[in-house]
């Protein structure tokens, strides 16, 4: 990440939640996501998971994120993108299980695919977790991305959720 830009080179796959596929296991086609034209003249939040449906991200770090999402409106987010290595119809189903479930899509339940966007930032944002049988993982992390520019990139060191990848941490540093 030698120029502080967000990697854009490579789009996310995401199933946008519609009425009519609101079932856990009802969903649409993948969408690319374009994260270019995303950052336009725009601030959003990234915030990369370690696995959907596992506990520490399905208990606590994602639902922080929902229940703030009225201070992520006020202070100007666009959009929230949530990057996992899972395939973007697991992040669909994830993302009603946690009952999210806004046509608007504020917050968006992507894939990183093998970890190449974020393998861009760096290795330390990717977890190798092949030994446990869980493959190739995203660390946790969190970005503020103005304009495509990284205002704050906060990586946790072990698997685990602290406040800097926080939803309260990430709005302070709007």
């Amino acid at each position: 990440m030698a120029d502080g830009k967000f990697p854009t080179n490579i789009e996310p796959k995401y199933i946008p939640y519609s009425k009519g596929k609101e079932g856990l296991t009802a969903c649409g086609n993948p969408v690319p996501l374009d994260l270019k034209a995303l950052f336009k003249d725009s601030t959003v939040v990234v915030t990369a998971v370690p696995g959907a449906f596992t506990p520490t991200c399905t208990e606590s770090h994602i639902p922080d994120y929902l229940k703030n999402l009225q201070k992520f409106k006020a202070k100007g987010v666009k959009k929230i993108v949530v990057l996992s290595a899972n395939d973007p119809f697991v992040m669909a189903a994830w993302g009603k299980a946690l009952g999210y479930t806004d046509e608007e899509n504020y917050i968006v339940f992507a894939t990183d695919p093998n970890g190449a966007i974020s393998k861009e930032l760096g290795d330390e944002y990717v977890a190798d977790l092949s030994a446990v049988g869980f493959g190739l993982r995203l660390q946790r992390y969190a970005a503020v991305v103005v304009n495509g520019e990284i205002t704050y990139l906060g990586n946790e060191d072990e698997l685990g959720f602290t406040a800097i990848s926080s939803a309260e941490t990430v709005l302070s540093k709007i």
